[in-house]
């Protein structure tokens, strides 16, 4: 009997659940860096809940971060780790050395090693070692060896599952300004949604793995321009659908997406989305709920028809996602603005779109600060004295045939120089990224190319 009891408690354990450790000495001699995982229970089988210590004294460092099961061995590692207590010094963007899967193993009892997306292999291994205080750079440059290069290998203390006030918010982004990778929910009402999945950039052999409430869809499968179609039922409830980068590629980082069309709208996840680059994966959320009533099959046509014609804008992809607070008329007046010609000017991307109607949706990701910028476009002021905030500011431009030029000036250096933003560039399907860094001697400058699309008689 008690072997039963044994036997079916055992059962009922989630492996990966519980307390994980390592140490690691860079001098025999010396005291070791000390790593703590826990692991709380997971949602729908699927998302694991974690935080992770990292001390050496007097350096210590806690941060909550998503885990995401791929298969049976191996759990994906979210992008963002998020300090809830860092002292004496920031670890900041470091931290994504730690991207990769924790493979399990039992050698003698249970262990997890990182498998790290080979960042450092692609020359981008991070800087920063002096970027506040000298005095801990020797502290620094241990713990960067451990994240970017040393083994990681994490034996397993207990099976007591993480609880936290926070898990909430890891699992259920909506309405926390937290990215986790996790995109907000969105409701449906198909049974069963097209799904294509496609590379948004240079066809580099790129791979990734798909799963859909924890069941492979796709395996390692190289993806193109092109895109792959699935046909995907839907559960009732929520649907939980996890995209895996594999690799980068040649050419880093991944850059798969993968879009749904439902009666409700049409939409995009996308590892080239700021926030998900250099990320082992991302998770969208499909909510299908029953159909609603027969009296409002009216308004859902109209929604679908809108739907077709624009990709809804999902909340949660955005560390610090900002609130619109604003939105701007179009173009105002013909400007000469000497600074265009005072200063120089570097071209940041080069898009083509089909809408004449384009929304620039601007904001600071980093420290509010004060900065200011002006846009003109070919020869027209959009903005003047612009302030960025950490809300997000929407702006709407109209186009002309061909190309339009672009060009952002800072107006001061804030605070903290350089002025910086982030801007999107919102055009139908088209989602774009860009950083903006401009400062009294720079400015910046976006070429979008407008190219109305053919109706289907052969008129634009």
């Amino acid at each position: 009997m008690l072997c039963c009891c044994i036997l079916t408690t055992y059962g009922q354990t989630d492996k990966w659940v519980g307390t994980w450790y390592m140490e690691y000495k860079p001098w025999p001699t010396t005291g070791g860096i000390k790593m703590q995982l826990q692991i709380g229970k997971p949602e729908r089988n699927t998302l694991y809940p974690a935080q992770l210590k990292v001390l050496y004294p007097p350096f210590s460092g806690t941060y909550e971060v998503l885990l995401a099961k791929k298969n049976d061995n191996q759990l994906g590692i979210g992008r963002g780790k998020y300090p809830t207590e860092e002292t004496p010094f920031h670890l900041g963007a470091w931290m994504l050395y730690l991207n990769g899967t924790l493979n399990y193993q039992d050698k003698g009892g249970p262990e997890l090693s990182l498998e790290r997306m080979w960042i450092n292999s692609h020359e981008l291994y991070m800087q920063g070692l002096y970027s506040d205080d000298e005095m801990y750079a020797y502290m620094k440059d241990l713990l960067r060896e451990l994240l970017s290069r040393k083994d990681v290998v994490l034996k397993k203390k207990n099976n007591t599952p993480w609880q936290h006030k926070d898990i909430h918010r890891i699992l259920h982004p909506e309405g926390d300004s937290v990215y986790f990778g996790i995109y907000d929910k969105v409701d449906v009402y198909d049974s069963i949604v097209p799904l294509s999945i496609r590379d948004e950039d240079a066809i580099d052999k790129d791979t990734v793995t798909l799963l859909h409430n924890g069941k492979q869809l796709l395996d390692k499968s190289f993806i193109s321009g092109t895109g792959t179609v699935l046909q995907l039922p839907l559960d009732t409830g929520i649907n939980i659908v996890t995209l895996f980068a594999d690799n980068y590629g040649r050419l880093p980082p991944n850059t798969g997406a993968f879009k749904i069309k439902t009666t409700t709208g049409t939409y995009m996840f996308d590892f080239s989305d700021r926030p998900n680059i250099y990320a082992t994966f991302l998770v969208a959320q499909l909510n299908r709920l029953p159909r609603p009533p027969v009296k409002d099959t009216v308004k859902m046509q109209e929604t679908a028809v809108r739907a077709t014609t624009d990709i809804q804008h999902i909340q949660g992809r955005n560390t610090g996602h900002p609130v619109k607070d604003s939105i701007r008329s179009s173009l105002l007046k013909p400007v000469d603005d000497k600074r265009i010609r005072e200063r120089q000017t570097s071209l940041l991307e080069t898009i083509t779109v089909q809408q004449a109607e384009v929304t620039l949706e601007l904001w600071d990701d980093a420290a509010e600060d004060g900065d200011s910028i002006s846009i003109r476009m070919n020869g027209l002021e959009v903005v003047t004295g612009f302030p960025v905030k950490r809300q997000r500011q929407q702006l709407k431009v109209t186009l002309q045939q061909g190309e339009n030029k672009l060009i952002m000036l800072a107006d001061n250096l804030g605070s903290i120089p350089p002025n910086t933003a982030v801007m999107r560039i919102v055009a139908g399907a088209l989602r774009k990224y860009v950083t903006i860094k401009t400062d009294l001697k720079q400015n910046n400058m976006l070429l979008i190319n407008y190219e109305p699309e053919a109706d289907l008689s052969g008129k634009q």
